[in-house]
């Protein structure tokens, strides 16, 4: 009876769960496959944002914020949907500004199954794996 007279919402959320489940499908390793090895290790990475204009560069910062708190939003919708949903609360947090964000994606990739999985995607396209500590450093 009550699926009969919601039956709107049914589709909804079976299209919105095929929209997620399709998008980390195809956006999420492209991320991952697009981080640099050392991108917890670089702190000190080169900025850009002498060649922009500020509005440009705040537009832009603005953006790429709004794609990761979708994407996190996204992530925990998958917890119980169908999708790849920790991975895509991390890739959420990474292109989200926050204070402490270096230790909690550091914290979250110290896990090895998360850090395996990653690892896995990158290795199927070739890429280095993602590397927690600077080996030289670490090394000596």
């Amino acid at each position: 009876m009550w699926f009969k007279e919601h039956i709107f919402i049914l589709y909804l959320m079976g299209g919105i769960s095929l929209f997620l489940f399709i998008t980390t499908v195809v956006i999420v390793p492209l991320i991952l496959i697009h981080l640099p090895p050392d991108f917890l290790i670089n702190i000190k990475r080169k900025k850009r944002v002498e060649k922009i204009h500020f509005t440009i560069h705040i537009l832009l910062m603005i953006i790429k914020n709004l794609i990761g708190i979708i994407l996190v939003a996204a992530g925990v919708l998958m917890l119980i949907l169908p999708g790849q949903g920790i991975i895509t609360i991390f890739i959420g947090l990474i292109l989200v500004d926050f204070p402490g964000k270096r230790k909690l994606v550091f914290y979250i990739l110290s896990n090895p199954i998360i850090l395996n999985t990653i690892n896995w995607i990158r290795k199927k396209n070739r890429k280095k794996d993602l590397m927690l500590f600077d080996t030289k450093k670490h090394n000596s």
